[in-house]
């Protein structure tokens, strides 16, 4: 029986203690500021790293809201769990009749107010900061217990003294509660309307790589990036089949240097639109390859809502003769073929032309 359960009978333990009405319970308390603080930070830095992981192993944007809530959900309930049920904390239970005192797992201890002696600071300890120790008497035998960091501790403190419950202020309710719907506030705040927020939901690119997703879904493009203006420059990332989610060329339309992905408002998108025989070259060992000449068509779609603004056809014509030496693992040898690209100058310079705002 976890602490959870165990608090939730706490009724039924006091009355057959012979205890009576449960009144107030104090518990060992958890620096609940700097768990929050230091739950918050983890989860920024595992976001971020999720992040950076998806990206790296290609998945598609869309995957990251669905790895995020998993561990969002995952950690808090785990520790919520580790708070609430599994526990571990001492606790003391003021009841009309006594304490009603849990050591921090299923055993527990009762204590009638006849048998308590008092509670008394631990020797050189401040009253506000120092250490408590309740004493009782147990078939004769004087036996004692420590505890410093618990909730309202001068209230249990009180009540060990007047032998009798101290009430929960209404204030002190309405405070827990206001602390409660903080922490939760902060939780939301950081999922859903901090700056990561849009990254997390996919909303926004975080990677130049992000915009890949454009080129196998044009129905799947980032509201919140940059607007295409009607005036250039228009900062621009081309992507082709070859080298899937890493971006070729990209073009800022000023200066040099990749384009923020924050300021990208064009994705190009290369694809095999034909190829035609060019030549078959024989090579040593068994070896042939034939060459094909292939024919790009580049689509250019708008980041933010995937509308298709533009494109051309290019044509990579690389293979003039057969020439060089064809270097195979293996012997018999065997059959290849080869489709030509567009040299990544080629690209460069398409792109230049239309983050420059040329037809």
């Amino acid at each position: 029986m976890g602490e959870w359960q165990l608090r939730r009978s706490l009724p039924g333990l006091a009355m057959e203690a012979g205890l009576g009405e449960v009144r107030r319970v104090h518990h060992e308390r958890w620096h609940a500021l700097v768990l929050v603080i230091a739950k918050l930070g983890l989860d920024w830095a595992t976001v971020l790293f999720l992040m950076e992981a998806l990206s790296e192993l290609d998945f598609d944007p869309g995957v990251r809201p669905v790895a995020v809530f998993i561990w969002l959900g995952g950690s808090w309930g785990g520790l919520v769990y580790w708070l609430l049920v599994r526990g571990g904390r001492r606790w003391y239970a003021v009841c009309d009749g006594g304490l009603l005192v849990g050591m921090g797992g299923t055993e527990t201890t009762a204590i009638a107010w006849d048998a308590v002696e008092g509670a008394a600071l631990v020797q050189g300890g401040e009253a506000r900061r120092g250490s408590w120790r309740l004493f009782w008497l147990d078939g004769g035998k004087q036996r004692y217990v420590t505890f410093r960091t618990v909730t309202a501790r001068e209230a249990l403190v009180e009540a060990i003294e007047l032998r009798e419950p101290v009430p929960t202020p209404p204030a002190q309710r309405v405070l827990a509660g206001t602390g409660l719907v903080a922490v939760a506030s902060v939780v939301v705040w950081a999922v859903t309307l901090s700056p990561l927020s849009d990254v997390v939901m996919a909303s926004r690119p975080y990677y130049l790589r992000d915009f890949a997703r454009l080129c196998t879904n044009s129905d799947a493009p980032y509201a919140k990036a940059a607007p295409y203006s009607a005036s250039g420059p228009h900062p621009v990332v081309l992507f082709d089949e070859e080298h899937g989610a890493d971006p070729v060329v990209t073009s800022a339309g000023k200066g040099s240097g990749d384009p923020d992905p924050d300021d990208v408002q064009l994705v190009a998108c290369s694809r095999l639109e034909q190829r035609t025989f060019d030549m078959t070259c024989a090579f040593s060992g068994g070896w042939s390859v034939t060459y094909y000449q292939g024919r790009y068509r580049i689509d250019v779609y708008e980041a933010r809502t995937g509308r298709r603004v533009g494109g051309q056809t290019v044509v990579a014509d690389n293979h003039l003769f057969c020439s060089g030496i064809l270097v195979r693992q293996g012997e018999g040898g065997g059959h290849e073929e080869d489709v030509s690209v567009p040299a990544q100058e080629e690209y460069q310079r398409i792109i230049d032309g239309v983050a420059a705002g040329l037809p």
